[in-house]
């Protein structure tokens, strides 16, 4: 059983918790323009930018839940914070090729941190 967390360990929680925070809220800000475009009727199948808006918020709700479990350094809250930010590795060297630089860069950077610090936060029971 680990005792008190150090303040190495704490900083390393709260960064992950934070990057996986503004990791929701660009999710959410992506499917507030979806939602946008199809009032204007510029979706192209309004099904299909239903369910895109859908699936990001299901991804917003989850990221939620993992970002505060981050913070109050809840047990379960690593693993789907390393998996999420896993897939955002290849994402954002995918990015490099039809993205602004800064844009993928953000991506791949923010996925190698978020893993970074949530291994470094240490074992939570």
């Amino acid at each position: 059983m680990p005792g008190e967390p150090t303040l190495q360990q704490q900083a390393a929680g709260r960064l992950a918790a934070v990057l996986v925070a503004i990791e929701a809220l660009v999710i959410a800000s992506v499917a507030a323009f979806y939602a946008y475009e199809l009032t204007l009727g510029e979706g192209s199948d309004p099904v299909v930018v239903i369910m895109s808006i859908v699936t990001m918020l299901i991804f917003v709700i989850g990221l939620s839940y993992v970002s505060t479990g981050l913070w109050v350094r809840h047990p379960r809250a690593q693993a789907p914070a390393m998996a999420f930010n896993a897939l955002m590795i290849p994402l954002g060297l995918a990015l490099f090729q039809f993205a602004p630089t800064i844009v993928a860069a953000s991506v791949l950077g923010a996925g190698v941190v978020v893993i970074i610090a949530a291994f470094t936060m240490g074992q939570l029971d």
